[in-house]
């Protein structure tokens, strides 16, 4: 990770000095707060996780709602872009025979993401990736994450990387 990628970090990284519960349930000291991304950041850090990633190995890509959808549109540099909603229907074209990458801000379990591999499963589509700007899983997904459509390690790629502490 460069210089400027590592000050966008710095930037959305919340401090607690004791542990504090974040939404997803569990407590930590640090908190990303990927709403204060700007547009460029956004660009900067899509291209930090999905840089290497050949754009014509997806058709679209599915956006976490809320805070992964921005992400979604900067990773998909062009592409389609769909929604998974708080809801968990997809808004967006049909899935059906796409190759969807699956983005989100922060990671923690993976649970959101395997959510959402369902439902493009469902749909017709098959996930070719998982995309993120900070993976907090510790490692857990170093090899990939099952596809929820047919069991196959699925690579997750992030800007940042780092534990719950």
């Amino acid at each position: 990770m460069d210089e400027t990628t590592k000050k966008i970090i710095t930037t959305i990284s919340v401090v607690h000095p004791k542990p504090t519960q974040i939404p997803t349930g569990q407590s930590c000291t640090i908190f990303y707060d990927c709403f204060q991304l700007s547009p460029s950041d956004l660009a900067r850090l899509a291209a930090e996780a999905v840089g290497d990633v050949d754009h014509d190995t997806f058709d679209i890509v599915v956006g976490l709602a809320y805070s992964g959808i921005l992400f979604a549109a900067a990773v998909a540099g062009g592409k389609k872009v769909a929604i998974l909603q708080k809801d968990g229907q997809l808004f967006g074209p049909s899935m059906r025979g796409l190759r969807v990458i699956v983005a989100d801000d922060v990671v923690h379990s993976g649970g959101r993401l395997r959510e959402a591999a369902s439902k493009v499963g469902a749909g017709g589509g098959r996930v070719v990736g998982f995309a993120c700007i900070v993976d907090r899983s510790g490692g857990k997904f170093v090899n990939g994450m099952p596809s929820e459509d047919n069991g196959e390690l699925v690579p997750l790629w992030s800007a940042f990387q780092t534990d719950m502490e």
